[in-house]
């Protein structure tokens, strides 16, 4: 007993006289945001080991619910902590979230959250994301791009939300009719063109309904009224109301633009309700142009709802913006640690060389695309033209375009008066 006393006197003395002490010597403690950044990523593993478990919250397709579940699986057996997904809706875990933290709840029921560009804004702007610079702590965080790494979708996340995946939509054509690039419009300048000549052919979802028909229009209106004016400038409605009412291309404002293009589509007036409905249109032979995701085309070939003697991909210029999505820690966590552990898992090369063959998303880390087998980049999903058909060159020498967030629900909400019910 009088040396357990006097072993805690000294460890006490030790303490208070400001001399650093490892964990392993040390009682356990709970991670903090301001301690997190003086422990070292050794004493943060031992950490999450004592937690013992990690829990993410995520949505997506059946591919995506089933690929998660797997990163699990085998994070639980390489670190020996438990690793549970569920697979639900975002806007729902940002509610709970948002309610938690309004409601004072200090501890909650989920460590890890797969969020987009809006509800993580909806999230960080109420208080109920974790308050640390996820960038500066965890290792593989190194390898994301700079501007993915610091800002999601232009809006500027402080190193608190990290993506693990990029999503990208490209122009899907029908490469046993048309071949490139004689017989398809290269870039969007040639788009209405196109449509004109070949009515009825060529279509895009409701942008309230599927994220292939917003991407689209994010990117249209980038190129509509130039890239700069969106790049990073702090959201204004009146100035946006403006800028879209104004004259882009072809003497036409945006919302002209999109109404000509409209009595040329395939059943003017009337616009699939989803991706998945877009992609169907485009399987049952009805179009052969369609902004779409590599990830879903991918994954209707696998299912064989899609003969891939059908698919070409590719990206029109200027370019089209894309998402990075990824995870970020809520306020009252209850395994922190392993939340960062976990994260740092997402961004290894093990797990990053498998996002493109698994649902056809790029990996967040550009180094890891080296490590994709040959034989999936070939796949005819993926864009054929350069610089897109090498991620690591795209990435280094652009054009890499990104959505603004705020602008694209501008762009969501008007277009439903503007061109929906005109």
């Amino acid at each position: 007993m009088e040396v357990k006393r006097l072993l805690v006197v000294i460890l006490a003395t030790i303490l208070l006289s400001g001399i650093y002490v490892p964990l392993s010597l040390a009682q356990p403690i709970t991670l903090t945001k301001k301690n997190v950044y003086s422990l070292s990523w050794d004493e943060i593993l031992k950490l999450a080991k004592r937690e013992g478990e990690v829990i993410w919250y995520g949505f997506g397709s059946t591919y995506e619910r089933d690929f998660f579940t797997k990163l699990c699986e085998m994070f639980t057996k390489k670190y020996g902590i438990k690793a549970t997904y569920v697979h639900g809706h975002w806007f729902d875990t940002v509610q709970r979230l948002i309610s938690e933290k309004e409601a004072g709840k200090k501890v909650g029921g989920i460590d890890v959250v797969l969020a987009w560009s809006k509800p993580f804004e909806m999230a960080y702007e109420k208080g109920a994301v974790w308050d640390v610079n996820l960038a500066e702590i965890i290792p593989n965080a190194k390898g994301i791009p700079f501007v993915a790494k610091y800002f999601h979708d232009m809006y500027p996340t402080n190193g608190r939300h990290l993506p693990i995946l990029a999503w990208w939509v490209g122009f899907l054509y029908r490469k046993d009719i048309l071949k490139y690039p004689d017989d398809v419009p290269t870039s969007f300048d040639q788009l209405l063109d196109w449509v004109k000549k070949h009515p009825g052919k060529f279509t895009y979802c409701d942008p309230n309904k599927g994220g292939s028909g917003h991407t689209f229009l994010m990117g249209l209106a980038e190129w509509f009224y130039g890239y700069d004016k969106f790049a990073f400038t702090k959201f204004d409605e009146k100035y946006a109301g403006k800028l879209f009412s104004s004259p882009g291309k072809y003497g036409m404002n945006f919302w002209q633009y999109l109404n000509e293009l409209e009595k040329y589509m395939y059943q003017p007036g009337n616009y699939p309700q989803g991706n998945k409905a877009t992609i169907e249109l485009f399987e049952a032979g009805e179009v052969w142009l369609e902004p779409m995701w590599v990830s879903i085309t991918m994954q209707e070939v696998a299912t064989g709802r899609l003969d891939p003697s059908w698919v070409g991909m590719y990206i029109p210029k200027p370019t089209m913006p894309g998402p990075f999505d990824g995870v970020f820690i809520p306020f009252n966590a209850p395994h922190k640690a392993a939340a960062l552990v976990f994260i740092n898992f997402l961004l290894s090369p093990e797990v990053q060389k498998l996002i493109p063959q698994e649902i056809g998303a790029y990996p967040a880390v550009t180094e890891a695309w080296k490590l994709v087998p040959e034989k999936v980049k070939k796949q005819p999903w993926w864009p054929i033209n350069p610089p897109y058909n090498d991620l690591v060159k795209w990435r280094n020498f652009g054009p890499l375009w990104y959505r603004h967030a705020d602008y694209m629900f501008f762009i969501m909400k008007k277009w439903i008066d503007e061109v929906a019910r005109k």
